[in-house]
């Protein structure tokens, strides 16, 4: 269970109850006994998280406190152009590092020309990864 002490109307701490606490030894075991720990200043702790969409971010949160608990609820906004930007380049990027790190030495001799070893299976295959790294870069574009 998660707890949150608070003083002076702020929340000074969130989390599990700590073993030792100001002049208090063992504290963690009075886990349960909230009439205890109110007395203290520590309340239940709730977290509720929101789910995102594609193009939403985490900001911040809301915290409430009342006499018997403490909530805090997550808050989120809508991207930017420049923060959706950045994440779809940063994941075009991803994918060209991958696609180009399938292209061992294997991949690139097997799409040599036939004089060199090479297949027209390996050629192919080779093609149609280059076609992708091309579409990625353009996203970049």
């Amino acid at each position: 269970m998660l707890y949150a002490h608070v003083e002076d109307g702020t929340v000074t701490y969130r989390g599990s109850l700590p073993k030792t606490w100001r002049n208090i030894s063992g504290l963690n075991l009075s886990e349960g006994d909230d009439d205890y720990l109110k007395t203290l200043g520590w309340l239940p702790y709730v977290e509720v998280s929101v789910e995102f969409d594609e193009n939403e971010t985490p900001d911040g949160e809301d915290t409430v406190i009342t006499e018997t608990e403490v909530t805090s609820t997550q808050k989120k906004r809508a991207m930017t152009a420049q923060e959706i930007s950045d994440r779809d380049s940063g994941a075009a990027l991803s994918e060209i590092l991958r696609l180009e790190e399938l292209e061992t030495p294997r991949r690139l001799a097997e799409a040599l020309s036939d004089d060199c070893g090479g297949t027209a299976e390996g050629r192919s295959w080779f093609k149609d990864n280059r076609d992708k790294i091309a579409v990625e870069r353009a996203k970049l574009a």
